[in-house]
């Protein structure tokens, strides 16, 4: 069986290349992981500014009836999660409703346990592709689109 060589066999230099290799692969795993999680925290912080869904119902101060399709005649919300670091701000926060390109109505937000709530009359529904959204003063938060078809009635 043959032994290993002693270790005062190896050159001074091989042992210098090998600790940098193994510093830099530890700085390197290091980096990896916490430029990861920097990510994925910004990422969140940024979701959890503001969130906002279009329903048809709301049950239990909950958006019910989530979708991107609905009917003419349909009384539709516009339900929005807002942060507290938004909330704090001078800006007004408005939801701003759209049929294509036209502004059909503007409303203040009343914001009550961090959620924003609006509500569009059936009447003012109309055929067509539609969006919603929050905005802050000039910076627009969270936008939602949805189509309403014709009544099959």
């Amino acid at each position: 069986m043959s032994k290993l060589p002693p270790l005062r066999n190896l050159r001074k230099t091989t042992v210098l290349v090998i600790a940098v290799f193994l510093g830099f692969l530890i700085h390197w795993i290091l980096v990896a992981n916490w430029g990861r999680e920097t990510i994925r925290d910004s990422a969140e912080a940024e979701l959890s500014l503001a969130q906002s869904v279009v329903c048809s119902h709301i049950v239990n101060g909950s958006p019910f009836g989530v979708d991107s399709v609905f009917e003419e005649g349909m009384r539709l919300y516009y339900y929005s999660t807002v942060s507290t670091a938004l909330q704090l701000k001078d800006d007004t926060l408005m939801h701003i409703w759209f049929n294509g390109a036209d502004t059909v109505q503007k409303l203040a937000c009343d914001i009550a346990q961090d959620v924003c709530l609006t509500t569009i009359a059936p009447a003012m529904l109309k055929a067509g592709e539609w969006s919603v959204d929050l905005v802050a003063g000039r910076k627009l938060l969270s936008t939602r689109q949805f189509v309403i078809e014709p009544s099959n009635r």
